[in-house]
């Protein structure tokens, strides 16, 4: 999907930290990151990557944002602020889903399927998806650590409590620098006019890793 630019992206996902970037030509030319949580950093980093990109707010053309899963907190800062300027000016706004971010860079990358992706999510628990053999995208899950160690998948991951965690596991950068690429992919982006955190686990499919125990 094109989206209009210059575009504002803001990921407030992370278990910890937000990104925020401009978006241009299918590349950042502006960028701010920031190790804090969402409400002390938003709009410092907004303003960081506006300045850099050399625009105002006024010159942003749409937002796009990740829904998770992640951090519902971190995902509602951003969502109610991209939507609090866009009751000032309408702009169209678009979403993305982190596990499927991270898919789509691993499948980049060269990972064959099936394997998993896998984030934080509470109480020692992952946020998941399937990625079958032809790259099909499954649907997110909530598991125990146990469930995808049992699962007998590569588990791909960005977070570092991954390692002390998940048995095989592949820890990959987070996908914030391969996102330019994947908003071209049809799909990955969706319109949503009032976005707000998907990763209310209760509403999460079920999964069961048995029909892939003692694969390789």
């Amino acid at each position: 999907m094109s989206v209009p630019e210059p575009c504002l992206v803001l990921d407030g996902s992370a278990r910890a930290g937000i990104r925020v970037g401009v978006l241009q030509g299918r590349r950042w030319i502006g960028q701010g990151v920031s190790a804090d949580g969402a409400l002390e950093s938003l709009f410092p980093c907004v303003e960081k990557a506006l300045a850099q990109a050399g625009v105002t707010l006024a010159d942003i053309k749409s937002f796009a944002l990740s829904v998770g899963p992640g951090s519902v907190l971190g995902i509602r800062i951003t969502a109610l602020s991209v939507r609090g300027w866009c009751a000032l000016t309408p702009r169209p706004i678009f979403v993305w889903e982190s596990l499927a971010a991270l898919a789509h860079a691993a499948l980049s990358a060269g990972e064959q399927g099936p394997f998993l992706v896998a984030t934080e999510s509470r109480l020692k628990r992952w946020h998941a998806l399937e990625v079958g053999n032809d790259g099909a995208l499954g649907v997110p899950f909530e598991a125990e650590a146990a469930q995808l160690n049992s699962s007998g998948l590569r588990v791909i991951s960005a977070s570092d409590a991954a390692v002390n965690a998940l048995t095989s596991v592949v820890i990959v950068p987070a996908p914030w620098t391969s996102l330019p690429l994947n908003f071209q992919q049809p799909g990955f982006l969706r319109a949503e006019a009032r976005p707000d955190a998907l990763n209310i686990a209760n509403d999460f499919a079920t999964w069961s890793g048995e029909r892939h125990r003692g694969t390789v």
